[in-house]
């Protein structure tokens, strides 16, 4: 069942020549989406083919004390449909994307919508891609647990040779007046490719959220996943091994296995893991380097002995692949959530590093965590170590992060952790 052809949801054609004739959609600003006879076997093709659509507005409003935000997008690692997930609830299932693949994330331009369309790719095996698609299936009956969210109707999802779910939600109070929002999102696979495609509207406080929004939503959405899958008559992926000579899944080929990094290492999406014990040292989302905008990537979180990020960005131009660098290593480790001041054990050392042809900076600190959250010994740990590396070479960007116990020698787990880095770079490719 479509969104856009259920119920009482039926568009006709005369309603939508009567929306271009009165100017509903506007003039062409944006390129139209072809649909390629093959779908993209690459997160580099997709970017290719999504590039005359992506929002690359950069923040400079904060420009004269340093700081310019990159293009927002939302963070690869972001559960499929979060909005429907109740925060922080354990055993409560979440559909988390898959990590250590191909992925894209960006915003994109379209006629039909007034904010930009929320995208989301991987390139990962066909089952997988399925077991989330089912994943987010039922993840859709845990919106109604959420306060500030009603789930207002699920359906099927099968276009263009995707088959998923999609989900319309709305919230209260979802501008600053008092007024309403809704968001829809689909959900959907076909053959090895994940996509996770949202836009969103407001309405009136104690209204409805309008159907034409959800329409026009729906048909840019349509034609997003279209230039992307390709024809339905061509053959879905069968998976990222038809891309290996593709920078992006060169990447994810080369990264390490989990247990290169200490013992019991797995991935974060592993099931029954505690999402509290994720982060030994709070941080600032926005500065992982994988929020990039419309740039092909690989991120990967590992979790065990120790914790650890890696990401590896392709982006557009050197300028704002260094941007993109600077921005994680530059973190303090300071916390907002904090009501004392941290305390180190090894101050924060912010210092030039080269390893082969990378080159950039590298981030130490050791520091008290005054709410451990991490409990798998347990005992709470009281001081973690932390390790940073961001480098790029070109328009090739790596952020790696390690952190792990600096309780009995903050400065030999510094030493580790610097190794452990220091061993994964060698792993990855350098030429091209």
């Amino acid at each position: 069942m479509d969104l856009g052809r259920s119920g009482g949801l039926r568009v006709t054609a005369a309603a939508l020549t009567l929306i271009f004739a009165l100017g509903g959609f506007g003039q062409t600003k944006w390129p139209a989406l072809r649909v390629p006879e093959d779908a993209a076997a690459s997160v580099e093709e997709i970017a290719e083919r999504l590039r005359g659509r992506v929002d690359d507005d950069v923040d400079r409003s904060l420009e004269d004390i340093g700081v310019i935000y990159a293009p927002f997008a939302m963070s690869l690692d972001t559960p499929l449909l979060h909005w429907c997930q109740p925060e922080h609830q354990l055993g409560v299932e979440e559909p988390l994307p898959p990590e250590g693949v191909p992925a894209y994330t960006g915003r994109l331009h379209a006629e039909e919508v007034a904010r930009p369309l929320d995208v989301r790719f991987w390139i990962t095996s066909p089952a997988q891609a399925g077991d989330l698609v089912a994943a987010a299936w039922r993840g859709t009956e845990q919106c109604d647990d959420r306060p500030d969210y009603a789930l207002v109707e699920v359906a099927d999802f099968d276009r263009w040779g995707w088959r998923g779910v999609q989900a319309l939600v709305t919230t209260e109070n979802w501008t600053e007046q008092g007024d309403s929002g809704a968001r829809a999102t689909i959900v959907a696979a076909r053959g090895a490719l994940l996509t996770e495609v949202s836009w969103e509207w407001e309405f009136e406080a104690g209204g409805v959220p309008g159907r034409p929004p959800l329409h026009r939503g729906a048909t840019a959405a349509r034609s997003v996943l279209a230039a992307v899958g390709g024809a339905t008559a061509g053959p879905a992926p069968a998976g990222p091994e038809l891309s290996d000579a593709a920078p992006a899944a060169s990447m994810a080929a080369a990264l390490p296995p989990p247990s290169a990094y200490g013992k019991g290492m797995t991935p974060w999406t592993a099931r029954g893991a505690d999402p509290r014990a994720h982060e030994w040292v709070c941080g600032e989302p926005l500065l992982e380097a994988s929020s990039y905008g419309g740039a092909p990537a690989v991120t990967r979180r590992l979790i065990g002995e120790v914790s650890v990020r890696e990401d590896v960005l392709f982006l557009p131009d050197e300028q704002s692949a260094e941007r993109a660098r600077t921005g994680p290593v530059g973190w303090n480790g300071s916390c907002r959530s904090d009501e004392d001041e941290q305390s180190y054990s090894s101050g924060p050392r912010l210092e030039p590093f080269a390893q082969g042809p990378w080159t950039g900076e590298i981030k130490t600190f050791a520091v008290r965590r005054l709410d451990p959250p991490h409990r798998s010994r347990g005992a709470a740990l009281r001081f973690v170590a932390h390790v940073a590396v961001g480098v790029r070479r070109g328009t090739t960007v790596v952020y790696l992060r390690w952190q792990g116990s600096a309780e009995t020698d903050p400065a030999a787990a510094l030493r580790t952790g610097r190794a452990a880095l220091i061993r994964t770079l060698a792993r990855l490719p350098s030429g091209g």
